[in-house]
Protein backbone atom coordinates (compact mmCIF):
# COMPACT_ATOMS: atom_id res chain seq x y z
CA UNK A 1 0.00 0.00 0.00
CA UNK A 2 2.90 2.66 0.99
CA UNK A 3 4.31 1.57 -2.71
CA UNK A 4 1.39 2.54 -4.42
CA UNK A 5 0.94 5.69 -2.43
CA UNK A 6 4.78 6.99 -2.68
CA UNK A 7 3.54 5.54 -6.97
CA UNK A 8 0.64 7.70 -7.00
CA UNK A 9 2.41 11.07 -5.61
CA UNK A 10 5.27 10.84 -7.54
CA UNK A 11 2.88 10.68 -10.71
CA UNK A 12 1.34 13.68 -9.75
CA UNK A 13 4.43 15.72 -8.87
CA UNK A 14 5.85 14.58 -12.31
CA UNK A 15 2.52 15.71 -14.14
CA UNK A 16 1.76 18.56 -12.34
CA UNK A 17 5.38 19.93 -12.50
CA UNK A 18 5.62 20.46 -16.36
CA UNK A 19 3.65 23.66 -17.05
CA UNK A 20 5.69 25.36 -13.48
CA UNK A 21 8.86 24.12 -15.48
CA UNK A 22 7.77 27.19 -17.98
CA UNK A 23 7.90 30.29 -15.69
CA UNK A 24 11.04 32.03 -14.99
CA UNK A 25 13.51 33.29 -17.29
CA UNK A 26 14.39 31.79 -20.76
CA UNK A 27 18.42 33.07 -22.52
CA UNK A 28 19.94 32.01 -26.05
CA UNK A 29 19.83 33.27 -29.39
CA UNK A 30 17.37 33.81 -32.03
CA UNK A 31 19.09 33.27 -35.65
CA UNK A 32 17.74 34.93 -38.73
CA UNK A 33 18.24 33.56 -42.27
CA UNK A 34 20.67 34.81 -44.84
CA UNK A 35 19.80 38.38 -45.80
CA UNK A 36 18.91 39.75 -42.44
CA UNK A 37 20.65 42.28 -40.70
CA UNK A 38 22.65 39.59 -38.74
CA UNK A 39 22.77 35.67 -38.09
CA UNK A 40 22.58 35.53 -34.49
CA UNK A 41 20.76 37.97 -31.71
CA UNK A 42 20.82 37.71 -28.01
CA UNK A 43 17.60 36.47 -27.26
CA UNK A 44 15.50 36.27 -23.48
CA UNK A 45 12.42 35.99 -22.58
CA UNK A 46 10.47 35.98 -19.19
CA UNK A 47 7.56 33.88 -19.13
CA UNK A 48 4.76 34.06 -16.67
CA UNK A 49 2.25 31.34 -16.92
CA UNK A 50 -1.44 30.80 -16.02
CA UNK A 51 -2.82 27.60 -17.12
CA UNK A 52 -2.06 27.65 -20.56
CA UNK A 53 -1.78 31.18 -20.92
CA UNK A 54 1.58 33.03 -21.12
CA UNK A 55 2.58 36.34 -20.92
CA UNK A 56 6.19 38.24 -20.22
CA UNK A 57 8.21 40.02 -21.90
CA UNK A 58 11.64 39.65 -24.60
CA UNK A 59 14.35 41.20 -25.30
CA UNK A 60 16.59 41.05 -27.98
CA UNK A 61 20.01 42.59 -29.12
CA UNK A 62 23.03 42.34 -31.12
CA UNK A 63 26.07 45.30 -31.10
CA UNK A 64 24.23 48.61 -30.31
CA UNK A 65 20.62 47.62 -31.41
CA UNK A 66 18.01 46.52 -29.48
CA UNK A 67 14.32 45.62 -28.78
CA UNK A 68 11.93 45.22 -25.72
CA UNK A 69 8.55 43.22 -26.74
CA UNK A 70 5.65 42.75 -24.53
CA UNK A 71 4.49 39.19 -25.36
CA UNK A 72 1.75 37.16 -25.17
CA UNK A 73 1.17 32.90 -26.24
CA UNK A 74 -0.40 29.95 -25.11
CA UNK A 75 1.13 26.42 -24.20
CA UNK A 76 -0.28 23.38 -25.97
CA UNK A 77 0.04 19.49 -24.42
CA UNK A 78 2.70 20.48 -21.60
CA UNK A 79 5.46 21.18 -24.52
CA UNK A 80 3.90 23.05 -27.77
CA UNK A 81 4.27 26.93 -26.90
CA UNK A 82 2.44 29.66 -29.30
CA UNK A 83 4.00 32.93 -28.72
CA UNK A 84 3.66 36.67 -30.75
CA UNK A 85 5.44 39.85 -29.79
CA UNK A 86 2.18 41.52 -29.15
CA UNK A 87 3.87 45.52 -29.04
CA UNK A 88 7.37 46.79 -29.34
CA UNK A 89 8.27 48.69 -25.39
CA UNK A 90 11.49 50.14 -26.36
CA UNK A 91 14.07 49.98 -29.52
CA UNK A 92 16.85 51.66 -30.89
CA UNK A 93 17.65 50.93 -34.36
CA UNK A 94 19.84 51.95 -36.74
CA UNK A 95 18.15 54.36 -39.57
CA UNK A 96 16.35 53.00 -41.88
CA UNK A 97 15.80 49.91 -39.73
CA UNK A 98 12.20 48.48 -37.79
CA UNK A 99 12.19 45.39 -35.81
CA UNK A 100 10.33 42.33 -36.51
CA UNK A 101 6.77 42.05 -34.75
CA UNK A 102 7.48 38.09 -34.26
CA UNK A 103 5.56 35.08 -33.94
CA UNK A 104 7.29 31.67 -32.45
CA UNK A 105 6.46 27.85 -32.40
CA UNK A 106 8.50 26.19 -29.92
CA UNK A 107 8.66 23.36 -28.10
CA UNK A 108 9.61 22.58 -24.97
CA UNK A 109 12.31 19.73 -24.17
CA UNK A 110 14.74 18.73 -21.08
CA UNK A 111 18.07 16.86 -22.00
CA UNK A 112 20.31 15.58 -19.15
CA UNK A 113 18.20 17.85 -16.49
CA UNK A 114 18.40 21.18 -18.69
CA UNK A 115 15.08 22.44 -20.13
CA UNK A 116 15.20 24.16 -23.54
CA UNK A 117 12.79 26.09 -25.46
CA UNK A 118 13.21 25.36 -29.28
CA UNK A 119 11.70 26.40 -32.55
CA UNK A 120 11.12 28.54 -35.73
CA UNK A 121 10.11 32.57 -36.02
CA UNK A 122 8.72 34.64 -38.35
CA UNK A 123 7.46 37.91 -38.24
CA UNK A 124 6.27 41.35 -40.06
CA UNK A 125 7.45 44.79 -40.15
CA UNK A 126 5.16 47.98 -41.17
CA UNK A 127 6.85 47.23 -44.55
CA UNK A 128 7.40 44.07 -45.41
CA UNK A 129 7.41 40.57 -44.47
CA UNK A 130 11.21 39.49 -41.92
CA UNK A 131 13.26 36.87 -42.88
CA UNK A 132 12.57 33.89 -40.91
CA UNK A 133 14.89 32.38 -38.58
CA UNK A 134 15.04 29.70 -35.74
CA UNK A 135 15.13 30.43 -31.60
CA UNK A 136 17.36 28.41 -28.81
CA UNK A 137 16.79 29.31 -25.42
CA UNK A 138 17.28 27.63 -22.10
CA UNK A 139 15.65 28.73 -18.54
CA UNK A 140 17.88 29.79 -16.19
CA UNK A 141 18.25 29.42 -12.67
CA UNK A 142 16.25 31.88 -10.08
CA UNK A 143 18.71 34.35 -8.60
CA UNK A 144 18.32 35.38 -4.97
Amino acid sequence: MKKLIWIILLFLCYSSSGQGNLNGLWSGKITQEEGGFAPDYTFEIYITQDGNKIKGRSYVYVDEIYASFDILGEVNNEIYLSLRDNEILDNKVNDGMEWCLKKYQLVFKIKKGISSLEGFWQGKTSFSTCIPGKVFLKKQAPRA
